[in-house]
């Protein structure tokens, strides 16, 4: 009896392991360390208390990588859940040659982020780029703060594309075909059984790829470094961003600490939504 009952939390307790070693223990002692004076070289040399989190919040590069972040955030989520949900809504019926579609929209997931920031980088670069071109427009795309933005959500989205229309799209086909077929029968035409009956019937996992596309826009590191760098006139650096030039670049381990702890407490609060939202449904 006592056999059984233990079987459950050996199963679990590999993973109850890895999580201590490799996200417990060092997210406490990031946050202890950054109520700490370090040197640059990690030596111990006093208490800080709260002074590492007032040097932080009194820094104008930290006050400005907030807004840039929840720039980013404001228009990468709707325009990839706009883009996602169409591409799935599309396609969600099984139709001749439909697999080529499918194939086009989930292909992003088969290439490396750098080679993806690479090509959107020469896409965007100078006057003559392929965007110019294509649009007959006449912009310096990666010189501007405002083009610059929306070129890192460009890219984003791109990157977020694949994941979040394989996840919608199985939602979609997993919706009870049933009541698809008595809406038909009824007279419901397409637009009305997709708005009324199959969004519905999938909105848990279309809130799953926003909070997603959330944790992702709130953590968005990567392509600013291989796209633009922050710049212009650091205009597109992120909070992350902002981290790895003061923890890496810099060597500011007081200020790295610091902003890690507030990172791992703001995806915490992501994702303890994310799960309150779907118990309450």
């Amino acid at each position: 009896m006592i056999k059984k009952k233990a079987e459950p939390y050996l199963l679990i307790l590999p993973a109850l392991v890895l999580a201590l070693a490799f996200y417990i223990v060092p997210f406490l002692r990031s946050v202890i360390f950054s109520f700490l004076r370090i040197t640059q070289g990690g030596e111990l040399i006093g208490i800080a208390g709260l002074d590492n989190y007032r040097s932080l919040f009194a820094d104008r590069a930290f006050l400005s990588s907030i807004w840039h972040t929840l720039l980013f955030v404001l228009l990468f989520i709707p325009v990839n859940t706009f883009l996602t949900l169409s591409a799935a809504a599309l396609t969600r019926r099984k139709r001749k040659h439909g697999a080529i579609f499918e194939f086009i929209f989930f292909s992003p997931l088969a290439v490396s982020l750098s080679a993806y920031a690479a090509i959107f980088s020469e896409m965007f670069r100078g006057r003559v780029s392929i965007i110019n071109r294509i649009f007959s427009l006449d912009m310096l795309w990666l010189e501007s703060p405002e083009s610059a933005m929306v070129a890192l959500v460009a890219l984003s989205v791109f990157l977020d594309f694949g994941l979040d229309y394989i996840l919608l799209l199985s939602a979609f086909r997993t919706v009870d075909r049933s009541m698809i077929e008595a809406a038909e029968i009824d007279g419901c035409g397409s637009l009305s059984t997709l708005f009324h009956i199959e969004l519905p019937a999938i909105r848990n996992m279309l809130l799953v790829t926003i909070f997603l596309a959330l944790k992702d826009a709130v953590l968005i590191s990567a392509p600013v470094m291989l796209l633009t760098e922050g710049g212009p006139y650091r205009s597109t650096e992120t909070i992350m961003y902002y981290y790895y030039l003061e923890a890496f670049r810099s060597s500011n381990l007081q200020k790295g600490r610091a902003i890690s702890s507030l990172m791992v407490v703001l995806s915490a609060l992501i994702v303890t939504l994310m799960g309150r939202r779907r118990n309450d449904e």
